[in-house]
């Protein structure tokens, strides 16, 4: 997959409330990014942190338990406006002046609208039978790719030496990075033995090739977008013990990312042969997927809920395209630059099946208490498409990733006339443990609040969630090791970045029962 493994995608992966994207360099994290659960809906159901599998009722909970609509005994519409807000600190790690950098971003959406209808279809004469069924439709968010982030710092090992290996194992073909960063003249390419170079290293008849020093580095990273899930859910009620209920989910991708990279030889070591050169890549990235969801609910007693939900993997059909822009300044550098905008390129991804379990507690009208699990098998991501490099990618896959999901529990407690509710979600680590990739870890840990209040047949829902993680990861080591490798210095001294990750949103969700 040449496009993906050119350019550094950062997502859903890092917050399971709020898409920080930073860099993801790997077409792996590529399909995390859209297979990543995450803590999306209204007010009521984000207030309890999601853990709403077996207590249902709750048009979001529709995407995580379908057989929830067969508790509704009236019919709903509701709508839920969200303002989110992100912070991103960037450090390198063990980087020589390198500030810490703070970037903020802001957005608003709607988080989730729908209606649910339904039918009395009961017989006074045998109450052991279908009492209701149920129909609703209506939209949630399964994830925000609004984002920011940024650093600065001195590094041994630039994205231009890392480029300039890469084209010595790979060669660089049209459609590459490296293809674009030789056309601007950053890379040099030795006809004679076959060599690319550029104008950080030197050669020695003695001692062959030598690296003159490294630059200053500045990237800076800006993603917008998200997935909305349009839903259409049935469900029914038998004897008030047993719910069921299917939902068809067609999630609709959108995804915008900009990249912009600057090396500068501020300490003057390589003038006048090379002063700068900046890399800019733009990907946008289209798509919509299905998949079906099937649930049960069961009530022993009053006091307790049982649900367990299926969801098929999602297969969806993307389409992307992407600019790279690649210029500097120094007397090797062709000054004029060059642009590559790729034809679009189209692909898919099926992500894992997921199932769900989960324990409600009804403790009278006083309050309500959900726990909740949801498995995932990240082994069993795929991609496919026409580029053989997909193979390599799902190999990767295989290689690197664990079974993970999320944990959350949540509670609702009536205190007249409001009712105050507390959430909380852990994310385990997609990431094996054995793999090279440790350290990218990505668990992370989310906290909610909420309150609510009924007004007749109006509900008003406000809630509040912070989600906070911390991890380390390579800004630019976007190439796979290679098998049969011709690298002119076999250790790549990458640096490392440090992001300390957190987000908040403030939602309103206003409902109305008929």
């Amino acid at each position: 997959m040449k496009k993906i493994l050119k350019i550094a995608i950062l997502s859903l992966i890092t917050t399971p409330m709020f898409a920080q994207f930073t860099d993801l360099q790997f077409a792996d994290q590529y399909a995390l990014a859209f297979s990543m659960p995450s803590l999306h809906g209204n007010a009521r159901f984000v207030g309890m942190g999601g853990a709403f599998g077996a207590l249902g009722a709750n048009l979001s909970a529709l995407s995580t338990n379908p057989a929830g609509i067969g508790l509704y005994r009236r019919g709903e519409f509701s709508f839920t406006p969200t303002l989110a807000l992100g912070q991103t600190e960037v450090r390198q790690v063990d980087g020589i002046n390198s500030p810490l950098r703070f970037n903020d971003r802001m957005n608003f959406n709607v988080m989730n609208f729908g209606m649910v209808n339904v039918w009395d279809i009961s017989r006074s004469d045998n109450p052991n039978e279908w009492k209701m069924v149920q129909f609703g439709f209506g939209v949630n968010r399964q994830a925000d790719f609004w984002n920011r982030s940024s650093y600065t710092g001195f590094v041994d090992w630039t994205y231009l030496d890392e480029l300039t290996d890469g084209s010595n194992d790979w060669g660089s073909p049209r459609g590459t990075v490296r293809y674009v960063a030789r056309r601007a003249g950053l890379i040099f390419h030795d006809t004679s033995d076959g060599v690319f170079s550029n104008a950080l290293w030197g050669f020695d008849q003695n001692t062959g090739w030598y690296h003159y020093g490294g630059l200053t580095q500045h990237q800076s990273t800006e993603t917008r977008g998200g997935i909305n899930e349009w839903f259409m859910t049935f469900g029914g009620n038998y004897g008030d013990v047993l719910y069921l209920g299917a939902t068809i989910g067609m999630p609709v991708v959108s995804f915008r990312q900009t990249r912009t990279l600057h090396e500068r030889d501020d300490a003057g070591i390589h003038r006048p042969y090379f002063d700068y050169w900046r890399l800019r890549e733009t990907l946008e990235v289209n798509g919509t997927g299905v998949n079906l969801k099937l649930g049960a609910i069961v009530r022993p007693t009053d006091f307790m809920r049982i649900g367990l939900a299926f969801h098929t993997p999602t297969r969806y059909a993307l389409r992307e395209n992407l600019t790279i822009e690649a210029s500097g300044a120094g007397t090797l550098v062709n000054s004029r630059g060059h642009t590559e905008r790729l034809d679009q390129f189209e692909y898919n991804l099926r992500t894992p099946m997921r199932l769900v379990g989960s324990l409600g507690f009804v403790i009278g009208r006083q309050a309500l208490i959900g726990i909740e699990y949801e498995h995932l098998n990240f082994r069993n991501m795929r991609l496919t498409g026409d580029d053989p490099q997909f193979d390599l990618d799902n190999d990767f896959i295989r290689d690197n990733y664990r079974t993970g999901g999320v944990f959350r529990v949540g509670g609702e407690f009536r205190i007249d006339p409001v009712n105050i509710r507390i959430g909380y979600n852990y994310t385990i680590s997609p990431f094996d443990t054995e793999s090279r990739l440790v350290g990218r870890n990505f668990s992370g840990h989310t906290l909610s609040a909420g309150l609510g209040f009924v007004l007749g047949s109006t509900t008003i829902d406000i809630a509040y969630v912070n989600s906070f993680r911390r991890f380390d990861m390579q800004p630019y080591s976007n190439m796979p090791v290679p098998t049969n490798t011709m690298r002119i210095f076999e250790e790549d001294p990458m640096p490392w970045n440090r992001y300390n990750v957190s987000a908040q949103q403030f939602m309103i969700t206003l409902g109305w029962r008929f």
